[in-house]
């Protein structure tokens, strides 16, 4: 008992306890948006134990990632390649499509459902990183640019064609934010740039589906008969948020979050927990949500100033750029300034996938941290 103390006790000395805490602390109070958001429709016991599992899991993984030094991770690199690949292409083995959605990216486990690309963005963060520090001497070299770039494609292509539109998003600000932090010379993203002006028509026309093109079109004009049901659940939650004025109509007392009517605020537990929020917990409480993300984020920057090398800077980079660009997209949807596209709210919506692999990011970024300086390291046996 003595040894397992000890132990706990080392590792809250190694770790950020700043970061570890205010993930926690977010998932807990995601915890009690989403036990308000199902209490109306009577699942909330089955959401609330999802929740709890998936904080649980995913803070034992975290713990165990970041005690593995990054280094031997990125040396794995042929190996979380192969993995991150083979499950991007599980959903076409077994197959789940959720209600009303187009999107090929979930399999079905029977006890739960599971969205491979979740996980799938630290072995991408991994093997990225990695490449870019075996090439980052050479980064002048066109032909080591547009292997970065098929080397982003790759994933992204794979959630393209599956439609889950939300998720590449995802993918591609990361890929976008970690080619910058790489010194990427500009005029590589120039032409990146021209090129997707290029290819608007084609994207529109080919990649987007009707789904897609309605839900962009219903930004400018709501009110539209022809696009009411695509902008209806925008409406909804913009409207809960509004009426939430500062305080909120306090926590299981929302009338739209109460209703038990799903349509009087869609996706409540999942994309719109925001929405939540706002209405129960009004401005404070949305105003709370952004508090906890902006603490995690500049945290990681701090860990991208103080990595001891490129490829433990470059990861922290990764997992920086995943959570920004989530919460950005996701609050930015329910705000009604960007299309409704499916995304999580990292720590906050119910699902075990998003939960345990957000902490599982953290995990990852705890390990550049405990291993910045090799000392840390050197006088455990002697504790």
């Amino acid at each position: 008992m003595f040894k397992i103390f000890r132990a706990v006790w080392r590792y809250i000395r190694q770790t950020d306890l700043v970061l570890m805490l205010t993930a926690i602390l977010a998932s807990v109070y995601g915890l009690l948006l989403v036990l308000s958001a199902t209490n109306a429709t009577h699942t909330s016991s089955r959401a609330f134990f999802m929740q709890i599992v998936g904080i649980c899991l995913g803070i034992a993984g975290m713990v165990v990632i970041s005690k593995i030094d990054y280094h031997d991770m990125g040396n794995l690199w042929k190996v979380g390649a192969a993995a991150g690949v083979i499950m991007l292409l599980l959903p076409y083995v077994h197959p789940y499509t959720v209600a009303g959605s187009a999107d090929l990216s979930w399999i079905n486990l029977g006890f739960t459902t599971v969205q491979p690309a979740e996980f799938v963005k630290l072995c991408f963060i991994i093997t990225f990183a990695t490449h870019y520090n075996a090439v980052r001497e050479r980064l002048t070299s066109p032909l080591n640019v547009i292997l970065l770039v098929m080397h982003a494609m790759v994933p992204i292509g794979i959630i393209v064609v599956q439609k889950d539109m939300g998720m590449a998003f995802v993918y591609v600000g990361m890929f976008i934010c970690m080619l910058f932090a790489a010194g990427v010379q500009l005029r590589y993203f120039a032409v990146g740039a021209v090129l997707l002006l290029a290819g608007i028509p084609v994207i529109w026309s080919k990649v987007f589906g009707d789904t897609q093109r309605h839900r962009i079109l219903a930004l400018f004009n709501p009110e539209s008969s022809d696009l009411k049901d695509v902008s209806m659940q925008q409406l909804y939650g913009r409207s809960a948020i509004g009426s939430g004025q500062i305080w909120g109509y306090g926590l299981f007392h929302g009338p739209r979050t109460q209703s038990s009517i799903s349509g009087q605020l869609p996706e409540r537990r999942n994309d719109m927990i925001f929405a939540v929020a706002g209405e129960e917990l009004g401005f404070i409480g949305c105003v709370l949500i952004l508090v906890l993300f902006l603490i995690l984020t500049v945290r990681l920057l701090q860990y991208v100033r103080s990595a001891k090398d490129p490829l433990g800077s470059m990861i922290c980079v990764g997992v920086f750029s995943a959570f920004t660009m989530q919460v950005f997209i996701n609050v930015g949807m329910v705000l009604m300034v960007l299309p409704v596209i499916g995304i999580t709210l990292p720590f906050f919506s119910a699902g075990a996938s998003s939960m345990v692999a957000s902490y599982w990011l953290i995990g990852l970024a705890l390990s550049v941290h405990m291993h910045r300086k090799n000392e840390i390291f050197a006088g455990q046996d002697s504790l």
